[in-house]
C-alpha cells in the first residue's frame, strides 16, 4: 500500500469515473487503474463496483476512501508543519462557506487574503452546515465558515463576529410603520423562509417561535427559498416580511423596509471551524485578522451586552 494508491482512490471516489480521475492525478487512466487494482488485491476487497456507471464505491470501499483521506491529511501535516514553523502560507487550501454568508463575506475579503499571500492556491465552496461539517470531519475541507455553536468533539471553532439580525418587511406589514421591532411583533404566518437545511432558517424560526399566530398572509402559498434576495422580491412582491443577516441587508435599496431589532438584539455568531488534526496554524491566524479587519464597523468581533446569541437547534447543525 502506499500513499499514491491512496490518492488514487480517494480521486475515483471524487468523481466517480476513472478519466477524470487520472487526469486529475496527471496519469494515464490504465495506471491509474492498475495501481487500485493491485491495492485491491493487496488488501482482498473491491473498493469499486465498475459494473456502474458512474463508479459507485463499495461500502467498504467508502470506509477505506475515508481513512485514506485522513492517511493522506496526517502525512500533509508534516509539511504544513514546518511551513507553519517557518510563518508560510502557501499549498493549496480548501474553504466551506455557507449560502448566507458566503454571497456577503467573500467580497470583503478574499480578494486582499489571496494577494497577501500569492503562494497559496485557495479553493472556495459554497456549502450548507452539514455538508460543511461532514467534509471537515472526512478532511476534504480545511476549514468551514459558518454560524456556531456546533456541538462536536472532534471539531475546534474560533468565533470571528457576532452578526445581527434584521427584518425586511413590506411597506403593506404591519412592521412597516414601525422604528425599531421586538420579537413580540412577530407573527410567524407572515415569515417567508429559507429551504430545510439552511440554519439561518431554523435561526429564524426560532427568533419567531410561540409567537401569536393570526390569519395566514400568504393564504394558498407556500414558497421556500434557497436564495435570501429571492425572498426579499417575494416579500416586495406579496407581504409579510423575512430575515436578513446583517451583511445582507446592506446592498438593499429601499432602507425604510429594513428594520433593526430593540436591544437586545437577536444575533448570529460566525465562526472559523475545523477538525482537531488541523496544522496550518500561520494561515489560519492571516485568515482571522484579514476577515475582522475588513468588517463594516457596525459588526462586533465580541459579544456585546445588548445582544442575544441566537443559538442552533440542538446545538449541531
Amino acid at each position: 500500500m502506499t500513499l499514491t494508491q491512496l490518492t488514487y482512490i480517494v480521486a475515483v471516489d471524487k468523481f466517480k469515473n476513472f478519466g477524470q480521475a487520472a487526469e486529475s492525478c496527471s496519469i494515464t487512466q490504465p495506471t491509474l487503474s492498475m495501481q487500485i487494482q493491485k491495492l485491491e488485491e493487496e488488501l482482498g476487497v473491491q473498493i469499486f463496483d465498475r459494473s456502474h456507471q458512474p463508479v459507485k464505491t463499495t461500502k467498504i470501499g467508502a470506509s477505506l476512501v475515508t481513512q485514506a483521506r485522513v492517511i493522506l491529511t496526517e502525512s500533509q501535516h508534516f509539511h504544513e508543519i514546518i511551513q507553519d514553523n517557518n510563518g508560510e502560507v502557501k499549498g493549496e487550501v480548501t474553504v466551506g462557506v455557507i449560502p448566507t454568508l458566503a454571497p456577503y463575506l467573500l467580497p470583503l475579503f478574499l480578494k486582499k487574503f489571496s494577494t497577501k499571500h500569492p503562494a497559496l492556491q485557495i479553493h472556495v465552496e459554497e456549502l450548507q452546515t452539514e455538508q460543511i461539517l461532514e467534509r471537515l470531519k472526512n478532511s476534504s475541507l480545511d476549514v468551514g465558515l459558518l454560524v456556531t455553536p456546533i456541538d462536536d468533539p472532534t471539531l475546534e471553532s474560533t468565533p470571528l463576529f457576532y452578526e445581527p439580525f434584521l427584518v425586511y418587511a413590506s411597506e403593506k406589514s404591519a412592521l412597516a410603520s414601525k422604528a425599531k421591532v421586538q420579537q413580540t411583533d412577530l407573527n410567524s404566518n407572515e415569515l417567508w423562509l429559507l429551504t430545510e437545511g439552511h440554519c439561518f432558517r431554523d435561526q429564524s424560526l426560532a427568533i419567531c417561535k410561540n409567537r401569536k399566530k393570526v390569519t395566514d398572509i400568504h393564504r394558498n402559498i407556500k414558497f421556500e427559498s434557497g436564495s435570501i434576495e429571492t425572498l426579499r422580491r417575494m416579500v416586495d412582491q406579496e407581504t409579510g416580511f423575512t430575515l436578513l443577516p446583517y451583511l445582507a441587508a446592506q446592498e438593499v435599496g429601499n432602507r425604510k423596509q429594513v428594520k433593526e431589532f430593540a436591544s437586545p438584539v437577536p444575533t448570529r455568531e460566525v465562526s472559523l471551524i475545523h477538525n482537531t488534526h488541523f496544522k496550518r496554524h500561520a494561515f489560519k491566524e492571516s485568515l482571522i485578522e484579514t476577515i475582522q479587519k475588513n468588517l463594516p464597523k457596525d459588526i462586533h468581533i465580541n459579544q456585546t451586552k445588548n445582544t442575544q446569541v441566537v443559538d442552533l437547534p440542538m446545538g449541531n447543525r
